[in-house]
Order: C-alpha cells, then structure tokens, then sequence
C-alpha cells in the first residue's frame, strides 16, 4: 500500500493525509484563511497561526529542564540544548555550521543562515506598518510591537507590561535592586549591558559615531540623527503629544500618571526620572566634578561644562539679532534678546516679534 496516496496536482509532491495536502495547496492558491485576532496577518493553517500568536501572547511552552529557559517553539528548545547542554544530554552530539565568509560557527543551519545576512545584508522580514525591513524575524516581531502596542511581558510586581522579554527582566532588577553588569574603572553597576556599554564612554571618551549631516561625534548616534530629520514616531496614547525616543514619550506619560517610580536609597524622596534620582543621589554621595582650573565642584558634567567656559571664553551660542556670543543656549540668550528688542527700530522689533511667533507655530514667512 502507498504510504503517500494524495499526489498535489499543481507539483510532484504526495502526502500521507488529505489534510496536509489542502494546506499544501495553499502555497500554490495563496489561500490564507486563518486571521491572526491580534494584528492583520493571515495563515494557510491553524498550526502557523497558533506559532505566530505566542509572538503576541509571549507564550512560550517548551521549557529546558536544565536551566530553566523557556521557548516558544519546539525546535528552539532542541537547538538550544544541542548548543548549551550536550555535555550533559544524553544523546546530543554538538555539531557545528561554519561560516564561508568568516571564521564563525553556529549551533544549527537556522543560525548559520541568520548569520549569514551580516555578509549580504539580506533584510527579507518587511515591517506590515511601515517601510523598515529586518534581517531576523523576531526582530521584525519585536519592531511590529511600537506599532500595535503589544506588550505580552507582564511584571508580578507592579503590573507594568512590555513588549520584549529582555525589558521584563531589565525592569524586575528595579525590584530587586540587582546590577550586575559592574564598571572595571569605577564602583559603578548597572541592569543592563547596554547602559554599561554607554557609561563605559564616558571613561575612554570615546565617540564612535560621525553624524553624517553636521559632521559631529557621538557616543550614540541613532537619537541625534532625529533631530535633522524631524521623526517623531512615538505619540503618548494620553494627549497625542509626538517625541522621537520610546524613552522621552514613556517619561512624558508620567506627567499624566504622576508616578514617581525612582526612589532614593538614602531618603524618602521619588523621582520621575531616572536621571534626576542619579543627580539627587550625588548630593548623598559626595560625587562631584571638579574643575581643573579653580576650586570649584559641581554635581553635574553639564555644570562643570558651562562653568568651564568662563575659564576658556568660549562663546558657542550666537545671537540672531547682534550676533554677541554666549557661553550658554538658553539662560543669557533670553534676557539679552529681552533688552536687545527695547534698543531697536520699532519696525525691526515688530519684525523680530513676528519671526518669534511664526517660528514658535511652525509657520512659513509670506
């Protein structure tokens, strides 16, 4: 007897079931009849629409019984054995995947091809939102995440949600008050990886990203680059307001909520921002930074920077009305413009006041 009896009649492939081979099918009609109740996708059948959900849901059954890692699919939980446990599974041979463009070896073929898009830069994984294209799934999962507002990742804690598993166990050592990513050149710890990767910057001095517009260095280039081209993707679900960082619209959601979930070690005091609670600890602390040329502290770089230029004369900020220097953007530019505005032809102050008003509403000139 035939052990695969239903031959498709669009190619030469036979199935053992009558089912597998209407889903089969599929491939050639483009029949999609499963709706994903999440986002707009559709699926040839249940089996791919039940794996697409966990990407929504964070559902991830299969656990490793060794160290405790969950994944949502089962070949994943294989790979991953074969990868880290082989020396204590029985029956797992560790075999690896070289790469033919670099000295690089991978843990399965699904790996080895992943990898290999760093060479071609392959992005085959479309955003269904907007234009951006990915080189790996998940990343496009997790992309697709900004704008459908899923956030599968709860926190027993306090309840706060989130869209990728590594912000959940980011945000629970705001709990425990675990930092173990530790500076080799000062006494600091941090969460994640990433802020000891940028806080490290600060020690080297180093900048390794050139903005390509203004010809400035950057230690983190992404965020600036924003502000040439005006993208503001991320609105506050509360008032509508537009930013250009998840982090600027998620500490404005904060003036709604009134939550002020940074709190001092030392005393009682709460902050909104994670940044003011650093710069409020430092008067615990002692941390100062001192000027090279007087005897003066501040406890804040942006301080000691403005403080230092009364030492150099340096006057980077230009007034669009005299053209007199300033040592600082904002504080002596207003006062002076106040002044500068009094001392004018009637007409070129009303001319001036206007130009203010037009620019502050995003007008062009007539």
């Amino acid at each position: 007897m035939e052990k695969k009896p239903f031959p498709c009649s669009m190619c030469e492939k036979r199935f053992p079931e009558k089912g597998l081979l209407m889903i089969h099918e599929r491939v050639h009609t483009g029949e999609k009849p499963f709706p994903c109740t999440f986002c707009e996708k559709r699926f040839a059948s249940q089996g791919e629409l039940r794996l697409h959900r966990r990407t929504h849901t964070g559902e991830r059954p299969y656990h490793c019984s060794i160290c405790l890692k969950s994944f949502s699919r089962h070949w994943h939980l294989k790979t991953h054995l074969e990868a880290m446990h082989c020396e204590v599974v029985a029956g797992f041979v560790r075999k690896k995947f070289p790469c033919s463009d670099c000295e690089k070896s991978c843990n399965s073929a699904a790996e080895l091809r992943d990898h290999q898009r760093t060479h071609t830069g392959e992005r085959p994984y479309q955003c269904s939102f907007c234009d951006k294209r990915f080189a790996l799934s998940g990343t496009l999962v997790r992309h697709e995440r900004l704008h459908t507002g899923i956030t599968p990742y709860h926190c027993t804690d306090c309840g706060k949600t989130f869209a990728q598993q590594w912000t959940l166990t980011t945000h629970m050592r705001t709990h425990t008050g675990e930092k173990p990513y530790s500076c080799t050149q000062c006494d600091k710890s941090f969460v994640a990886p990433g802020e000891l990767r940028r806080h490290t910057r600060i020690h080297t001095g180093e900048k390794p990203y050139t903005c390509a517009d203004c010809g400035r260095h950057f230690s983190l280039l992404k965020g600036h680059q924003k502000v040439h081209t005006g993208e503001k993707p991320f609105s506050c679900p509360d008032c509508g307001k537009s930013f250009a960082h998840s982090g600027a619209m998620n500490r404005h959601r904060l003036t709604h909520t009134g939550e002020r979930p940074y709190h001092c070690s030392v005393c009682d005091r709460s902050f909104n921002q994670s940044g003011r609670l650093r710069e409020h600890e430092k008067i615990h602390y002692g941390e100062k930074f001192d000027c090279p040329e007087c005897d003066k502290s501040f406890t804040r770089a942006s301080s000691l920077k403005n403080h230092f230029r009364l030492h150099t004369g340096e006057r980077p900020y230009g007034c669009d009305i005299c053209g007199r220097g300033f040592s600082r953007s904002l504080l002596g530019q207003k006062k002076h413009k106040k002044n500068s505005t009094q001392n004018i032809h009637p007409y070129e102050r009303e001319k001036y006041y206007n130009l203010q008003l037009k620019s502050l509403h995003g007008l062009k000139e007539i």
